[in-house]
Formats: C-alpha cells, structure tokens, sequence
C-alpha cells in the first residue's frame, strides 16, 4: 500500500487555491485523492474497505478535510 510522503504540509494546493484542512467542507474523491497524493481510483478502493475515512451520500462520496488530515498523520511512520 502506497502512503503518502509524511513530510507534505497539511494544507494542499487545489486547482483554486490554497484549502486549508480546517475547512467544514466536503471534498470530492479528486480533492481528497490529490490531498493524499493517490489516485482517484485507489482512494474509492480504501473508502470503500473502510480502510480511509468517508461518508457515502447516496451515491456520492465525500471526504471531511479534518478526517483526512488526522488519518494521515496516523498513519505517517518515523522518517527523515
């Protein structure tokens, strides 16, 4: 399983600009995927094997910027 680099800053450079994890919104599987640095297609693979946080809204999944941030950082190993 590939994880993203533990050293990238914990905001992230979308297509509009700067979004802050701090945000209540709900991102998309592309922001959320871009975010974590994965493909789109990986990120609905995790959600759905629950193994990434996500909310399924009929048949729509979104992804709590918070909720990301946090799984990510659980699950960063000890580096350089």
């Amino acid at each position: 399983m590939c994880l993203p680099n533990a050293q990238q800053p914990v905001e992230s450079v979308m297509d509009a600009g700067v979004v802050s994890v701090s945000d209540d919104s709900a991102w998309t599987v592309e922001e959320a995927a871009r975010f974590l640095g994965i493909a789109p297609k990986t990120l609905y693979r995790w959600a759905s094997e629950g193994l990434v946080p996500s909310v399924k809204m009929g048949n729509l999944r979104r992804f709590s910027p918070r909720a990301l941030a946090a799984w990510r950082e659980g699950r960063t190993h000890g580096g350089r």
